[in-house]
């Protein structure tokens, strides 16, 4: 035995690079046979996809349910039953340079009848922003638990396919160093690879087309109207904001009159004065919970200033008052455990820090609570002057420094900056003439635009307003149908599309009540303005599958109402819940 296995040792050493070279090819040949049967596993329009768009389509392949969701896939409420694709898709960086540098755009395709999506409506969906790891890594459970939402409702009223984009310079659909080439981060690039994605998926999906989208994603929706209106049979941007400058009020405005009630409106409106006049008292104690080494003073102070302006915009934009009446009472019972009877300037101090009305954060700044009680008040340094800073490019680390939206959310204060426009919130909006000019000019010193205060490496760049003006005179002229759909309950509905770019005919705008700004027809308390969107849509798109009937029975706007803290609205003497259900 040992002669044997001395000569095998002394064979495999002799001749281990052929061994080698034959075990590398067996598992390469294993490899593509492998690749070669999961292609084949794919239906035949996802084949036909990648072979009718040679060089263009770099891959779809099916995206698993995951296995450890999958019970909470099968328990969800939803009878929808979907099967998900992801797509790369090779687009220039520069459209006008097509042989040029290119890059991979990253797409979720959800179909919801899966035996023949070849003829189905397709609604490309456009978020604006990256795609989220629940829908990218998930997209069947996310559909499930969210399949009535504005992302949804339009490709499950026809049970279609929904195919969601990455906006270019998001997260993977990003050319390399993208940081360092900003010029051609701009929306008619965007409606470009948009319009391309378009063009190959309608070789094999023929059915109709709808472009749609909310936010920023609303505002992409027309401008791919506006570069593109062959692309889609109909659009429907929701609660969609244009601004035509940096510095736009209108929002504001909206923000501070408009929506909830008059005595939450009211409230707000005090608590910001309190904080602005309490400053002395507060920003101490806002100073310590937020200065770090890597923020300066000047960015804290400004910081105290812009939250204090927001105050409430959280809520505002995405909360009913049946919420803001349930977080007072909850604010409250977390005060008393410790002794608070009122909004002192801990508390204060905790929520700007925090961003947030609602004290759930709390347990993370328990020592500030109990010190303000026994009035132990931090100090923090005085006499912060402004530094000037301006750099021309943004570091890599700051642009995929994290944050809300998809880790490159500088992505979109650089088109706020330069195309898309963005809000302002003067003190003397927050406050009414009270602040005088002198408060006004050190909120202008320390944080003027909200834009120049969050990204100061673009508060040199100059906004150009044609993006704007293309797609109001666009929609003016519209030949496609356009259904701008808005909530009542949205400070962002100040940025609403202004009525005399609405033309009767073609294009439409319905606001609706009792909604923020995750409205949807869907979910509308006004029956007549739901039908009356649903018409448009069936009327291009066809007849809905599976979608229960509604009344065309017109109703008269109701009032809200609160009772045990819901939200209701009453109605010709009937009273009914945010969901439009009759309340007996």
């Amino acid at each position: 035995m040992s002669g044997k296995s001395s000569t095998f040792a002394t064979d495999f050493a002799n001749n281990k690079h052929k061994i080698m070279k034959k075990v590398v090819l067996l598992l390469a040949l294993c490899l593509m046979g492998m690749c070669v049967k999961a292609q084949q596993s794919l239906p035949q329009w996802a084949q036909d996809l990648v072979m009718q768009n040679p060089g263009v389509i770099d891959s779809v392949r099916l995206i698993p349910i995951n296995v450890d969701s999958l019970e909470e896939w099968q328990m969800s409420m939803s009878d929808l039953v979907t099967r998900s694709y992801l797509v790369y898709y090779h687009q220039p960086r520069k459209h006008s340079e097509p042989s040029g540098e290119q890059f991979p755009l990253r797409a979720v395709i959800i179909v919801y009848n899966d035996a023949n999506p070849t003829t189905a409506t397709n609604v490309l969906t456009i978020g604006g922003y990256s795609l989220s790891s629940g829908l990218a890594e998930m997209p069947d459970i996310f559909v499930a638990k969210d399949d009535k939402s504005a992302l949804f409702e339009i490709a499950g009223r026809y049970h279609g396919n929904c195919i969601m984009p990455e906006y270019r310079y998001f997260q993977y659909s990003s050319p390399v160093r993208c940081y360092e080439k900003l010029e051609d981060l701009r929306s008619e690039e965007a409606a470009e690879d948009f319009h391309n994605l378009i063009e190959a998926l309608k070789k094999v999906l023929k059915g109709k087309w709808a472009v749609t989208g909310g936010s920023k994603g609303g505002t992409a929706t027309l401008a791919q109207h506006a570069f593109h209106p062959e692309d889609a049979d109909i659009f429907v941007p929701y609660v969609a904001p244009f601004f035509n400058t940096t510095k736009d009020t209108a929002m504001a405005h909206y923000w501070y009159n408009n929506g909830w009630n008059k005595e939450y409106l009211d409230m707000f409106m005090n608590m910001r004065k309190t904080m602005l006049f309490r400053m002395d008292t507060i920003y101490p104690i806002y100073y310590q919970l937020v200065k770090t080494e890597e923020i300066t003073d000047n960015e804290v102070y400004g910081s105290y200033l812009a939250n204090t302006a927001l105050f409430g915009y959280e809520e505002h934009v995405s909360q009913d008052t049946a919420f803001i009446r349930k977080t007072i009472a909850y604010n409250s019972s977390v005060m008393n455990t410790y002794n608070v009877k009122e909004y002192n300037d801990t508390v204060y101090a905790i929520m700007l820090k925090n961003d947030m009305f609602q004290l759930k954060y709390f347990g993370d700044n328990l020592t500030w609570l109990r010190d303000s009680v026994n009035n132990q008040a931090p100090s923090c340094p005085r006499g912060m002057r402004r530094v000037g800073r301006s750099p021309r490019s943004v570091p890599e680390s700051e642009w995929w420094g994290g944050g809300v939206i998809g880790k490159s959310e500088k992505a979109y204060e650089y088109q706020a900056k330069t195309e898309l426009g963005y809000y302002d919130c003067r003190l003397d909006q927050i406050v009414g003439q009270e602040v005088g000019p002198a408060w006004n000019a050190v909120y202008k010193q320390y944080v003027g635009n909200m834009m120049d205060f969050t990204s100061p490496c673009f508060k040199d760049f100059p906004f150009d307003p044609s993006l704007y003006n293309r797609m109001m005179t666009t929609t003016q002229s519209a030949t496609k149908p356009i259904v701008f759909i808005y909530g009542e309950d949205d400070c962002w509905t100040g940025a609403a599309i202004k009525d005399e770019f609405v033309n009767g005919t073609n294009v439409k705008k319905f606001i609706l009540p009792a909604q923020n700004h995750y409205a949807t027809f869907s979910a509308n308390t006004d029956m007549a303005k739901s039908n009356a969107i649903r018409a448009i849509l069936d009327g291009v798109l066809g007849a809905p599958q599976g979608i229960e009937s509604f009344s065309a029975e017109p109703v008269k706007r109701g009032e809200k109402i609160f009772r045990d803290g819901q939200l209701l609205i009453i109605r010709d003497g009937r009273t009914y819940n945010v969901l439009g259900t009759e309340i007996k």
